[in-house]
């Protein structure tokens, strides 16, 4: 046969076999990457819900894990080595030790598992745009910690007792190296990593928008206390637009590094400085016996300016993000994703999905708990 002649009937039964896979394929109600409709792209609600469904899962199994792993290390100290946790100092240790050690690293394996992301563009921040973000971010914790704050109060004064903030408390009373190495090294790289490096490169492809209200919402969340998801919901939402605006961990990392710095350790430091536990035993006696007291206010006065001069500059610097938050307002523009949420669908397909509502049921329940025992 000649070798033409060949090719043409090659060609012809290409075709024919072309033609009964499609119409296979029509028959059984599949598209052309074997995704039936509704399930597929050509049903972006359902799919969504599918993906975010198995976001909620994956970050609620981290939280459990992260519970379990830390109630199982006290129970085996308590037993063992019950001297470790007579102290906050301790129990600081031991709590936070095998949560970055153990369950922060399990937490980081189980979300890397689902392979869906997208490479955002990097771009370059400079110095002065990044202090300029520093301000934002010490105005939005500030602003919004005072919110949390009165919420709080409000709470304790309806259930008639002050609603305590444990980790506050340990920290207070913990010792300040300690305090630094988690709060300031170890918690900003793990959470910064997690919350959004891990989370928005998976969610950034249903748009800029999705991914940064949802990294703000499941950080705050993760916090576990009212007072402390007012200020990191608002400032988890900043971290995330400055990360998919530079698809630069490292920023946002030298950001959380900077507020946690100024949250928790430079307080307990000027404290200490200032001598303020004799300041307020001073003013106590002063109601009592007025010349002791007059003369104990006098011998803490140095401190008494220094920590006078330190809560000037903290109102200052707080002052100077939110009035920078509002001037650069309109500069704020978030970007869609390739996967397009119709619009009135969004919240439906983000949250309102098995995963995620456990995720939340969660979280709220802990928050709950806290405000009632606490």
């Amino acid at each position: 046969m000649p070798e033409e002649r060949r090719y043409e009937i090659n060609q012809d039964i290409s075709q024919d076999i072309n033609q009964d896979m499609n119409q296979e394929i029509e028959q059984k109600g599949m598209d052309e990457a074997g995704n039936r409709p509704g399930i597929g792209e050509s049903n972006p609600v359902k799919a969504g819900r599918r993906f975010f469904s198995k976001i909620g899962f994956i970050f609620l199994a981290g939280s459990l894990a992260i519970a379990c792993v830390q109630a199982l290390a006290i129970k085996l100290v308590y037993r063992f080595f019950p001297q470790w946790m007579e102290s906050t100092t301790g129990v600081l240790l031991v709590t936070m030790l095998v949560m970055y050690l153990l369950a922060m690293p399990l937490m980081v394996f189980i979300i890397s598992r689902l392979k869906s992301k997208v490479a955002i563009s990097q771009h370059r921040m400079t110095l002065g745009q990044w202090i300029l973000a520093a301000f934002m971010s010490y105005g939005i914790t500030y602003g919004a910690n005072l919110i949390g704050t009165a919420l709080t109060v409000l709470i304790g004064l309806v259930k008639g007792s002050a609603v305590e903030n444990v980790l506050v408390t340990m920290i207070s009373g913990s010792n300040l190296w300690v305090v630094f190495l988690f709060t300031v090294l170890c918690a900003p790289v793990f959470e910064e990593f997690i919350f959004r490096k891990l989370l928005v490169d998976r969610v950034v492809v249903y748009g800029e928008g999705v991914a940064v209200v949802l990294s703000g919402l499941i950080f705050g969340l993760f916090h576990g206390n009212l007072s402390q998801f007012s200020y990191a919901f608002f400032l988890g939402i900043f971290f995330a637009f400055i990360y998919v605006k530079t698809g630069r961990i490292r920023y946002t990392i030298a950001l959380h590094m900077a507020i946690n710095f100024a949250g928790s350790v430079l307080p307990i430091w000027i404290m200490k400085l200032s001598h303020y536990d004799e300041f307020m035993e001073a003013l106590t006696l002063v109601q009592t016996n007025m010349a002791e007291g007059m003369a104990r206010l006098q011998a803490v006065m140095p401190g008494v300016l220094l920590f006078a001069g330190y809560a000037l500059v903290i109102f200052g610097t707080a002052i100077t993000g939110i009035v920078l938050l509002l001037v650069h307002r309109k500069k704020f523009k978030l970007m869609p994703g390739q996967k397009v949420i119709p619009k009135g669908k969004r919240f439906a397909t983000v949250i309102v999905n098995a995963g995620m509502i456990l995720f939340c049921v969660y979280w709220i329940a802990q928050i709950i708990v806290q405000l009632i025992v606490g």
